[in-house]
């Protein structure tokens, strides 16, 4: 009986939880309208985005261990990923992609100015909410993870092709560009909900932790994975100038052939190259470092459904191979 009785309050959680993702689609959607018609076109385009919304489900998890209003957590985690959406549209300008997940970017269907317009606006709606539902001391941390993302963004333009990068350089990057976002998405329904500081913290260092690991594996699999799974070219970072962990550590043992080859432009045979090397085998001995310490912490919160789903949601992220 008691089983039964703790799975049938798993689902009824697993329900709710499902409920405030489609609360939290509905208040992306209305912050997404405009009543000026050019503003509507570009916004229009964005709405049948039809993301995970992993980022705006761990500010569900996160304001579990709290206690905090509903409307307020929902109104939060769609205020997180208008956020993340703002980033996505600048990304998508400074990459030149012109699709993401199958749909034409903002910039290649009405310009470039057009897509920094469309980012800034979103970054805007995003302060709207926040302004709305968040503390002056959540404000500080919206706007220090911001700070953090652009001068990700910032070093990763001037580091490119460049035989100077270095491995500390490429963690803070990959914290700007990846891991800085998950950890203030886990925590700030937490600190909102008056949660004990030490599980704050906690949560903090799970995002951390996961979002470097993510965005390593990430940075591993553009050379290992086939095309078709990446939805993008093998080794199209390196392609790019981007120098990820593998290479850099190739670089910091002097791998004079690979160095040779990439002064040369020979892009190709470095790729094939890394795929066979120690500095991928110790990219992916770092990627599990952190995704070791983020299960371990996850084990440490207080039991409860939101932690046991967590883990899962962590465990298929860092466990993968595409």
């Amino acid at each position: 009986m008691k089983r039964g009785h703790a799975m049938k309050n798993e689902n009824i959680t697993k329900n709710k939880l499902n409920g405030d993702l489609l609360e939290i689609r509905k208040t992306i959607l209305n912050n997404l309208k405009s009543t000026d018609k050019n503003s509507a076109k570009l916004m229009d385009n964005l709405a049948a985005d039809k993301g995970k919304m992993l980022r705006a489900l761990f500010v569900l998890l996160g304001g579990s261990f709290g206690n905090i209003n509903r409307k307020k957590l929902i109104e939060m985690a769609s205020a997180i990923e208008l956020l993340h959406l703002a980033t996505l549209v600048h990304d998508d300008i400074i990459d030149e992609a012109n699709y993401r997940r199958g749909k034409s970017t903002i910039h290649s269907s009405f310009g470039v100015k057009a897509g920094i317009f469309t980012g800034d606006y979103l970054f805007a709606q995003s302060y709207v909410l926040f302004s709305r539902n968040v503390s002056p001391e959540s404000i500080m941390e919206v706007s220090n993870t911001i700070k953090t993302i652009c001068t990700g963004e910032i070093n990763q333009f001037f580091s490119v092709f460049s035989l100077e990068a270095n491995i500390k350089s490429y963690l803070k990057r990959i914290n700007g560009k990846c891991a800085s976002l998950f950890s203030l998405s886990l925590s700030i329904g937490a600190y909102e909900g008056n949660a004990d500081k030490v599980i704050i913290k906690k949560l903090k260092l799970i995002g951390y932790y996961t979002g470097m690991a993510f965005q390593l594996i990430d940075d591993i699999l553009d050379l290992t994975s086939e095309t078709n799974f990446l939805g993008k070219p093998s080794g199209n970072d390196i392609k790019e100038g981007i120098y990820t962990l593998p290479l850099l550590y190739e670089i910091k043992s002097s791998n004079n052939l690979i160095i040779e080859n990439l002064r040369n432009g020979s892009t190709d045979k470095v790729i094939e190259m890394l795929r066979t090397s120690e500095g991928l085998l110790k990219a992916k001995e770092t990627a599990k470092k952190y995704t070791d310490k983020s299960l371990k912490l996850i084990d440490s919160l207080p039991e409860s459904f939101e932690k046991s789903y967590l883990k899962q949601i962590v465990e298929k992220m860092l466990v993968r191979e595409y």
